[in-house]
């Protein structure tokens, strides 16, 4: 597996022992093997990860997926989705066909264990076409796929085939570029247009195939126009259906990116950001050689390959750059690395064509390495990892999970110790080419600790979510055999928990949202609410279907239902006639700590008035303090003192018309570890009356 680095004074690249020796094996057969063992090992890794828990993102593609295949329409829930990026929906839903959401679930995660390593081949394929040789080729093959971005195959996303995709569809544009014919232009058509369909970023991509015509046209836009005149004429039927129909419309779920604002500032300090993460993400110690292998590429190319790979790189910078400044500068203030997958791969190509043209402007290597290691003296990685800022970057992740170990402290030191070290290589390559070969190494050793770490924090915090969120039967509303049950989403009820029950139960067809509760997807905004006998109502009709109700920080007791059962903050029940409130609590959450303040409702079983009386039991753990509670309702004023490591119970009488509401209310909150202002611990209220027969 000799590396073809052949240029004018250039020294040559020796290998280690060990992979002079797979120097006879056939390229084709290394390639398959480490497609083949990248596959083994993501998919195993996914079959760590218990649940999905990327929302409401992983939520929308399954729920597509399997309305395609049942109903062949892209359907949230009962409601029309108009979604654009419909292909990953489509490339799954035939695991739906199964009716069984965990086969559905892992099926989904070895497509995309599979799509993702098969990334390696564009990538080994690009770096052939630009004369970087069979050995060199194979390293970037394999740097592709231990990135630490496919994390993702493990998810319900659209970004696993998307890796795929763009990086195939980058390489079909160098090859259009670089030998234009009618064939390799309708190839990157077609591609570009299915990037586009699996995510909606990639749309501009022919602005990226622009770049890269007028860098090897040398400038002339006329020659551009001329030489590429298929792919212009091809792209400007949806130009023009763009323009007439509208943005907004053709873009649909994505419809918001038309109103983002421009904040030069903000975007300025995005991309400074941005650039700097995708560094640490790029491995580090390759960038400045890489970053030479760019500019020449751009401003003395050698081949129309080069060119064409310069002109197709700067264009999708450019896009990349612009989005996710834009994005995160209008309210997602946070890395996204999701968004660079496709272009991290490009670096070692890069890298390679420093190396072919025999490692020059070695002045300009050591002060980019210089500047490298000034960032990481300057700055320090902790602050972008912490809270959610590390959500959207696998990277991330897997630096926090050091820090984690480590402790902050001492991980951002290791961190920041390793970059410097780095540094000190990437310099040492201007002097050695054999200093090359431990870069490689190198490189793959850090994409394979981040891949770690990143599974690592994942599969954690993947179980803690199975675990809090869901029974051990996920499935356990389907197998109830109850059908087109109706969830009610409360106020304060995570969106998470929520959407866990969607994903996993196919029988919850649509959710209702009850008083103030906030919507969990932009599918559907039917409110609920309780009419004064107690019936719940949604847009003027009576609701007589099977509810799960979430009671995460309320509880709700119906007549006309019986309780079938109770799971993770959640009720199923089902009619017994027409369901009915008869109670319920605001801010009594699911592990019986009252909020700060809240209101008890009782509603009457007949007529308009509620009679009987409240019992109520209050109680503190050791290690509180004295709390007094006030009550207030019609014809009640009270205080009531509950001590720690007491037990108090409260009888309070009921006379009023329905329904009749009880106020709650502590001067001095309490508040714990996840920022919930409490009061006291409480059971479930119990209302007793003549009316009642003694029912709750």
């Amino acid at each position: 597996m000799a590396i073809d680095l052949s240029a004018p004074r250039t020294e040559e690249l020796r290998l280690p022992l060990g992979l002079a020796r797979i120097s006879a094996v056939p390229a084709r057969v290394v390639l398959a093997s480490i497609v083949g063992a990248s596959f083994a090992v993501r998919f195993v890794v996914a079959l760590g990860h218990a649940t999905p828990l990327y929302f409401p993102d992983e939520y929308i593609y399954a729920s597509l997926a399997r309305s395609l295949a049942e109903h062949g329409r892209p359907l949230i829930r009962t409601s029309p989705a108009h979604f654009p990026a419909l292909l990953e929906p489509l490339a799954a839903a035939p695991f739906w066909l199964f009716h069984d959401p965990m086969l559905a679930y892992r099926l989904t995660q070895a497509e995309n264990a599979l799509v993702m390593s098969l990334a390696a081949i564009p990538v080994y394929l690009l770096s052939r076409r630009l004369g970087l040789g069979a050995g060199l080729a194979l390293v970037a093959a394999a740097l592709t796929v231990a990135s630490p971005d496919l994390f993702f195959a493990s998810f319900v996303l659209a970004d696993p085939l998307a890796y795929l995709l763009v990086l195939t569809t980058l390489y079909a544009a160098v090859c259009a570029l670089s030998r234009p014919s009618r064939r390799a232009q309708t190839a990157f058509v077609v591609l570009a247009a299915l990037t586009a369909l699996t995510r909606i970023q990639y749309a501009l991509l022919p602005i990226v195939f622009l770049a890269g015509a007028i860098a090897v046209e040398r400038g002339s836009i006329r020659r551009a126009l001329r030489n590429f005149r298929l792919t212009w004429g091809i792209f400007v039927a949806p130009l023009a259906a763009l323009i007439v129909v509208g943005p907004s419309r053709l873009l649909g779920y994505y419809n918001s990116v038309v109103s983002l604002h421009v904040r030069p500032g903000s975007i300025v300090h995005w991309v400074a950001t941005d650039s700097m993460l995708l560094v640490y993400c790029a491995g580090w110690v390759l960038i400045p050689g890489a970053l030479i292998g760019f500019a020449y590429a751009l401003g003395r190319p050698r081949s129309r390959e080069e060119a064409a790979f310069g002109g197709v790189t700067a264009g999708l910078l450019v896009m990349l750059f612009a989005e996710t400044s834009m994005y995160a500068s209008n309210g997602s203030p946070r890395f996204q690395e999701r968004y660079f997958m496709g272009l991290l791969p490009l670096v070692l190509p890069w890298f390679g064509l420093y190396l072919k043209r025999g490692r020059p402007a070695r002045l300009a290597t050591l002060l980019l390495a210089v500047v490298l290691l000034a960032v990481s003296a300057r700055v320090p990685l902790a602050p972008y990892s912490v809270a959610t800022n590390k959500q959207d970057s696998p990277f991330l992740l897997g630096a926090f999970r050091l820090e984690h170990a480590l402790g902050l402290a001492n991980g951002s030191l290791a961190i920041a110790a390793v970059a410097a070290l780095l540094s000190g290589l990437a310099a040492g390559i201007v002097w050695r080419a054999r200093f090359a070969t431990l870069a490689l190494a190198v490189s793959l050793a850090l994409a394979a600790a981040a891949s770690a770490g990143s599974v690592s924090f994942d599969q954690n915090t993947a179980n803690t979510i199975r675990g809090d969120f869901l029974p051990a039967d996920a499935s356990w509303i389907d197998h109830s055999r109850l059908r087109h049950v109706l969830l009610i989403h409360t106020p304060a009820t995570l969106h998470a928990r929520s959407l866990e029950q969607l994903f996993w139960n196919r029988s919850v067809d649509e959710v209702l949202y009850f008083d103030q509760a906030s919507q969990i997807d932009a599918f559907g905004n039917q409110r609920v609410k309780a009419a004064r006998d107690g019936r719940l109502v949604t847009g003027g009709k009576t609701v007589r279907s099977p509810l799960l109700i979430s009671n995460y920080a309320v509880r709700m007791r119906l007549r006309g239902a019986a309780l079938v059962a109770s799971h993770k903050g959640f009720d199923l029940w089902r009619p017994t006639g027409t369901p009915r409130l008869a109670l319920f609590v605001g801010g009594l959450y699911h592990d019986r700590w009252l909020a700060q303040a809240g209101t008890i409702e009782v509603w009457p079983d007949r007529g308009t008035e509620v009679r009987g009386s409240l019992r109520l039991a209050f109680s503190l753990p050791s290690g509180t303090q004295r709390t007094v509670l006030a009550l207030r309702g019609p014809h009640v004023r009270r205080q009531v003192v509950v001590m720690p490591q007491r037990q108090i119970s409260v009888v309070v009488p009921v006379h009023g018309r329905g329904p009749w509401t009880l106020h709650f209310r502590t001067k001095r909150a309490g508040y714990l570890t996840d920022g919930r202002a409490i009061s006291v611990k409480a059971e479930t209220p119990v209302f007793t009356g003549p009316a009642t027969r003694g029912g709750r």
